[in-house]
Order: structure tokens, then sequence, then C-alpha cells
């Protein structure tokens, strides 16, 4: 109750601030009142589950963890509201990429808080996966609609409700369910799809860059639903040896062959990038930070340019890779603003995409930060 009051709060609140400045402002508050009601719903529906794992006994508050979850749950809400109306400009659209922001960040310490807490329990999970599904569709509906994204890109944003609809279907007709297989690519690919969902929405974000990318994280991730709904349903046993011997092998492609082709691919293209937008101040950045109305612009693209420069020999080398593979997602997004879309920003972008995938691969001189890809804070 508590909550449903403080959402309800924050709604009328929200759209008190929204009406001056909003000219869709009833449809944002018809929309967001019914994803926020059927969140609440949810809540409401598994509360029996908040309880610790292998115990029965309720536990006499929601927690940490799950407060924090239930802050995603009200952004996705107030997201949801924008659906099906123009993008915003000014302001309002970075509210919306802030709101996604927000439960991005709740995601990943809401578990971190329920693990100190000592308040791990089975409602945190559903709460959980309830969100994460939700969340993703309602921001790609939103990238499809305002254009940043294609059509065809729903079919992930639905990947979860048809995969749970297709297990209800197999319970229904009395066929078996299998246990999937525990997966740490799973869990990386996912949070690696909701890193580019949080940023898809950036009003600055160039369309073939947004594309490209997600077209990438996408075929990560919906080849990972697929193997699960085979390993659900009998067809893939993931004890089989030709299994393994199959997983081993796109093991080694993967994470272990192509990442030596990816980093001196990258290299190369950056290259060829500042050849065309020369150091130390690309004019043609420089000029697009003046249009956006950035102060010292000339500052600012040297910046992004030294951001550029710096980081391509660092993961070239391998040191630490993945975490400046986003940094040059800056330098490469410049240039396919002012550019275009070309051969050498196209594969600087599938080369620092597949190794935010799969990782540098061998001769790595500090992958530091492969540990947080398959470990979840604050556990051993």
């Amino acid at each position: 109750m508590i909550t449903a009051l403080l959402w309800a709060a924050v709604w009328l609140i929200f759209h008190a601030c929204l009406r001056p400045i909003w000219s869709a402002h009833d449809r944002w508050l018809l929309l967001s009142g019914l994803i926020l009601s059927y969140n609440l719903f949810v809540i409401w529906r598994n509360l029996p589950a908040n309880h610790r794992h292998g115990e029965a006994t309720l536990l006499p508050a929601l927690g940490p963890g799950n407060a924090l979850t239930l802050v995603r749950g009200l952004c996705i809400g107030l997201l949801a509201g924008f659906l099906f109306g123009p993008w915003p400009s000014g302001a309002l659209a970075w509210l919306i990429v802030l709101l996604y922001t927000l439960t991005d960040v709740a995601d990943y310490f809401d578990g971190f808080l329920a693990r100190r807490a000592n308040h791990v329990t089975e409602l945190g999970g559903v709460l959980d996966m309830e969100f994460d599904g939700l969340g993703t569709l309602v921001v790609i509906l939103l990238a499809v609609s305002f254009g940043q994204l294609p059509r065809w890109y729903l079919a992930l944003g639905l990947a979860r409700y048809l995969f749970v609809f297709g297990l209800w279907v197999r319970r229904r007709l009395g066929r078996p369910l299998h246990d999937m297989a525990p997966s740490v690519h799973r869990r990386v690919f996912a949070g690696l799809q909701m890193g580019f969902l949080s940023v898809v929405l950036w009003p600055i974000l160039p369309r073939p860059m947004a594309v490209i990318a997600g077209t990438l994280f996408a075929l990560a991730t919906g080849l990972s639903f697929v193997r699960d709904w085979f390993v659900a349903s009998g067809r893939l046993d993931p004890t089989n040896f030709r299994y393994r011997q199959v997983q081993q092998l796109l093991y080694r492609a993967f994470a272990l062959a192509l990442p030596l082709m990816w980093r001196p691919l990258l290299f190369i293209a950056m290259i060829s990038i500042f050849r065309a937008a020369p150091l130390p101040v690309p004019a043609a950045w420089q000029s697009l930070l003046g249009e956006w109305g950035i102060p010292a612009p000339s500052l600012f693209a040297f910046l992004i340019a030294l951001v550029g420069f710096t980081a391509t020999p660092l993961v070239g080398l391998g040191i630490l890779p993945r975490v400046l593979a986003v940094a040059l997602t800056l330098p490469i997004g410049f240039d396919m603003a002012t550019r275009g879309l070309m051969a050498d920003n196209a594969l600087a972008l599938i080369s620092i995409v597949m190794v935010q995938l799969f990782g540098p691969g061998p001769f790595a001189l500090w992958p530091a930060e492969q540990r947080f890809m398959f470990q979840r804070l604050g556990e051993r």
C-alpha cells in the first residue's frame, strides 16, 4: 500500500510537470498509469514469495534490494508514458534517457544490496525478471517508434514473453520441461544489451551507429534465447558430448581466435578515422559541438580526439579492453555524425562491439575488468 501511494504521488507530480511542456501529457498519464498498475499487480501477486530461498517464513519487510527494484518498476512506468508519440526534444528527450539509465543502475545494485543485507528472496528474483523483460520491451518500443531501431528489433523485446508463453504451452500440454544449464555468458549478453538500450535513445546518437551495434547485441542475446529454448524443450542436452564439442568450438572461435583479428582491425580503422578528422582538434567535431550549444567546443573536440588517440592502442594491447572499447564509442560516434556511415567507422564500431561481447582474447596485457563481467557485484 505504501508503494502504491508513493507511486501514485510521483505519477501525478510528474504529470503536473509535463502538462505545460508536453502536448501529449494526457496520453502519457493513461499509458504510464496502465503500466504502473500492472507493475503493482505483479508485486501484489508475488508477495507470498517474500521469503529467503529454502525457507517458508515470510519476511517482515521487502528489504533494501527489493526497494531498489521498486524504483525500477516506477521508472519503467514513467518511461512507458512516452510510447506511441513523437520523440521529444531538448531536456525532455534527455529525461527519457535518465529514466532508463536509473533503471539500469538500479538493476546493477539491487542484487548487491539484497546479498549484503542477507535479504535475497524469491520475490526479488521474480520482480527482477519481470521488470527486466518489461523495461526491455518498453525501451525497444520507444526506440522503434522514434526511428532509432528497425521494426524487426521488436522481436527481441518480445523474446522473454514468447519464451515464457512457450513454457506455459508445453506445461499445459503435459510435455516435459528441462532445467536450463547455468551460463555466465547469458548474463553478460543481457547486461550488455541493457547497457546498449540505455544509450540508444540518446538524441545525439547517429541512427547507423544504433542499428549496427543493436544488431550485433541482438544477435548475441537472441541466439542465447534460442539455445535456452532448445535446452528447456529437450531438443538440446547440455551434458551431451557433441553439444559440449560444438560449444567449445564456438568458444575458441569467438572468444579466442576472432579477437586477435578485431583488435588490429580496430587499430587500422581508427587510424583511417583520424586521417579524415585530423588531430588535435577535428574541425567537423568542433562545428557539431558548436551547433549543439556546447561551451568551448574546441576543447571538447580535442578531449574526444584524445580519448580515441589514447584508447585505441590500449585496446589493441588488451589493456582494460572492454572499458576502453566503450570510451571509443565517442570518437566513432562523432565521426559517423559528421562524415556519415563509412567503411572505416563501421569496421571500428563492429570491432569494439565484438570486443565487448566476447572479450579481448589471448595475449591481452591487462584485461582487469574480465572478473567483473562474469561475477555479480558483492559475490565471492
